[in-house]
């Protein structure tokens, strides 16, 4: 009674030696693994229990493959009875299976928990009735039978040349463990049938895979499930099946690994905007990816075994509902597609994105790119996919109605500068820097780097364009050539280079007149600028000239730019019944701001003129003059500059600086005051604010007036002298006492103050110096 109890508790906990571990170890083990044993006990109810055991490789460094903490043994006895150990059946129950992933102590290991197993082993049969364990979290079920075990070898160590590293299986087994599933583990079940010494007689049937929701860092699956079969070296999927909350993904297949074929069918509806997210940091324009509605993706994979390596072909089709990177929406999207050897062919591409449409195909192989289509989608709608410049360069661009673009490329890359070809472009109401235009239609035609566009026409309004226009992004410069328009030429240049642009912005063309444009204009560097323009115009134009409006007539003008140089030359223009020629020198160079003109005016009407810019009403004669000068932008004010000026057949006096000398006539010469001054002539010189004559000379019927002095222009004040000369027998009177005719004022132009000059002022106190005003 106590005997047999302590004996059975003995065996039980500290087992059997006598070197039974290590025969029964022996016996486990064959040419390819060897089988250790730590300890041996005689458990009442597992029978015979082998605890802490460790396979190991023989070959090599003797890796380590396995450990197990409990394996139930039973022994052939009658074999037994024969001195000879040999194993029955094996047996798992709860058991612990730890396998290293790797080499070295500090490897991660894939644990096997929960297994439950009963393996029978025969003369040359080892029948796996079950298995059942859980890997990585995921429920594994096996049974099956295997053939001559004996003859089972160990593949060989990967190697580094592999790309199933021990790192790689590492990273696999950490991604298993991060995943949950919230509805039980997946369950893996298969029978497996195979004789291990040709290991091409592999069975497997039934083989399934069921799992309900799959939970990883940053995407989840509703359910997966899968059933098939390998056999005859076949490997057969009827049904392989992916859910996700918006839709599936269904796969079937059928491999031959004797033949090298394979055929598989794809059906997609899955959301990949989880998938995406976990490569996104790769790629900038992944990151902008987001799918609203799920695609639907259908393919057809074809291996077809050849020399080297196998032939594949893809066949299939792509229909996007929706699309959007980053602020670009893209809707209705899709295209069929063909692919083998490395060629990729698509047709029917389409692409709704806003009020436009993208319709093409496109060719893809080694050294040969083609893409024809059709397109009437907006740049700016597309705005957030460029990069800054180009973002800033379209932001510019509106377009009240779409494009009409016809256009087919070919190039050894898809990039510009292998790209050549040719196309049709239709514009309708479009603007640049808000210069609208009604139409644009071209042909046109890249390569090297330019696009060129033929025979143009432009139309806004009753105005039209024609010519060719290249805008060449190698050489970075615009070219236009036999460009004829009866556009308005700052609308035109806007769209060019706005600098120019505003250099001619002054001149206000009442209706378009009629210019022929010709040259370059450098998209980088201004000083290689060389464009002509020739204006004509019978209409006239408006000229805005000290916050007033000068209407010309009939003008005909020259503008080149040279440089950074606008030079303008108005050949003749009509003005208030005389005429004007001017010679501008305008600088675009943001460096050095400066302008200059050299004005020609003859027999002007005077009176139109002085009423444009004086009020008044009683002026009269004509007008002729020359100014030459220079300044800089936004220093007008310091302008400098030389000119004459002359009255003819005028009333001088009633311009109010010279308007007393009418009452002061009429003192010394009864009589005079009431003669109009018929000629005034002048030269003079303007520099640092001031208006500088040292010979005003003004005629009349009975007396002369000779003048000299400043006006500031700044502040209206005068600084001027003026002596009285009468002509004939008062002359001779007045001579001795020419000096008493002598004036002077210092006040304003709207003020004049006149007084003799040798005759002092008596009051006592000064006039205060009168603010500066805009001139």
């Amino acid at each position: 009674f106590l005997g047999i109890p302590a004996s059975a508790l003995y065996l039980r906990k500290f087992g059997i030696g006598f070197g039974a571990p290590e025969a029964l170890a022996a016996a486990l083990s064959n040419q390819a693994v060897e089988v250790r044993i730590e300890r041996l006990a005689l458990d009442p109810f597992s029978g015979l229990l082998a605890r802490d055991i460790t396979v190991h490789e023989r070959q090599g460094e003797g890796r380590l493959l396995a450990k197990i903490n409990a394996v139930a043994l039973s022994l052939n006895l009658s074999e037994l009875s024969r001195r000879r150990i040999v194993v029955d059946k094996l047996s798992l129950q709860n058991a612990r299976v730890s396998i290293p992933v790797g080499t070295g102590d500090s490897a991660p290991r894939l644990a096997v928990e929960d297994v439950t197993a009963e393996v029978i082993l025969l003369s040359d049969q080892l029948r796996l009735s079950r298995f059942t364990g859980l890997v990585a979290g995921i429920r594994v079920e096996l049974s099956g039978l295997l053939f001559n075990p004996a003859a089972f070898r160990l593949p060989a160590s990967t190697g580094t040349g592999s790309p199933l590293t021990p790192e790689w299986a590492a990273n696999v087994l950490r991604e298993l463990e991060a995943l949950r599933f919230p509805d039980g583990p997946p369950t893996i079940s298969a029978t497996v049938e195979a004789d291990l010494a040709n290991p091409d007689s592999l069975e497997v049937e039934n083989a399934t895979i069921h799992s309900g929701r799959i939970l990883g860092k940053k995407w989840r699956l509703e359910g997966v499930d899968t059933h098939g079969r390998f056999a005859d070296g076949t490997l057969r999927i009827p049904r392989f099946t992916l859910r996700d909350r918006k839709g599936t993904l269904e796969i079937s297949l059928d491999w031959s690994a004797r033949e090298g074929t394979l055929e598989a069918s794809v059906l997609s509806t899955l959301d990949p905007s989880q998938f995406v997210r976990l490569v996104e940091h790769k790629n900038d324009l992944l990151r902008k990816l987001t799918l609203p509605a799920p695609p639907q993706f259908e393919a057809r994979v074809v291996m077809a075994p050849r020399e080297g390596q196998p032939e594949w072909s893809v066949t299939g089709m792509l229909a996007a509902p929706a699309i959007s990177l980053g602020d670009a929406h893209f809707r209705d999207a899709g295209f069929q597609f063909a692919w083998k050897d490395g060629k990729f062919y698509a047709r029917d591409i389409h692409v709704t994105v806003g009020r436009g449409r993208f319709n093409g195909r496109l060719w893809i192989a080694p050294d040969d790119f083609r893409l024809a289509g059709r397109n009437s989608i907006t740049p700016d709608s597309l705005i957030s996919l460029f990069d800054p410049k180009t973002r800033e360069f379209l932001e510019k661009m509106e377009f009240a109605d779409l494009p009409d673009i016809t256009i087919a490329l070919h190039g050894t890359k898809p990039d510009f500068a292998n790209m050549r070809g040719s196309g049709h472009l239709k514009l309708g109401r479009t603007a640049m820097r808000g210069s609208w235009l009604d139409s644009a239609e071209a042909d046109f035609e890249i390569g090297n780097l330019c696009v060129t566009y033929k025979d143009f026409l432009i139309k806004t309004g009753s105005g039209r364009g024609t010519g060719s226009f290249a805008y060449d992004v190698g050489l970075q410069e615009a070219r236009l050539n036999n460009i004829r328009s009866t556009l308005m030429p700052v609308d035109v240049l806007l769209w060019i280079d706005p600098k120019i642009a505003d250099a001619l912005r002054p001149y206000q063309f009442r209706v378009p007149p009629s210019a022929v444009v010709e040259g370059k204009v450098h998209l980088k560097d201004a000083t290689k600028n060389n464009l002509s323009i020739k204006v004509e115009t019978s209409e006239g134009l408006n000229y805005e000239l000290l916050d007033r409006t000068l209407k010309f007539g009939k003008t005909s003008a020259v503008v080149n730019v040279i440089g950074t140089k606008v030079h303008a030359d108005v050949r003749r223009a009509s003005l208030m019944g005389g005429n004007v020629a001017i010679k501008a020198l305008v600088s675009i160079d943001d460096k050095d701001p400066t302008f200059g003109a050299d004005v020609k005016m003859t027999r002007v009407n005077f009176a139109q003129l002085t009423k444009l810019y004086f009020g008044y009403d009683d002026s009269k004669g004509v007008l002729s003059a020359n100014y030459k000068f220079d300044a800089r932008m936004k220093e007008e004010n310091l302008m400098r500059g030389t000119g004459s000026i002359r009255v003819e057949d005028g009333n001088v006096f009633a311009i109010p600086v010279l308007g007393p000398f009418s009452e002061i006539l009429t003192t010394i010469l009864p009589g005079a005051g009431y003669q109009t001054a018929r000629l005034a002539t002048a030269d003079f010189t303007v520099g640092k604010e001031i208006i500088s004559t040292n010979n005003l000379v003004i005629e009349g019927a009975g007396f002369s007036m000779f003048g000299a002095g400043d006006i500031h222009f700044m502040t209206s004040r005068l600084n001027m002298s003026m002596r009285i000369n009468a002509k004939g027998i008062p002359g001779l009177v007045f001579y001795p006492f020419s000096k008493l005719l002598e004036y002077i004022s210092t006040g304003t132009v709207a003020d004049p103050e006149w007084r003799p000059k040798m005759i002092p002022r008596f009051s006592p106190q000064a006039s205060p110096s009168p603010k500066r005003k805009k001139p």
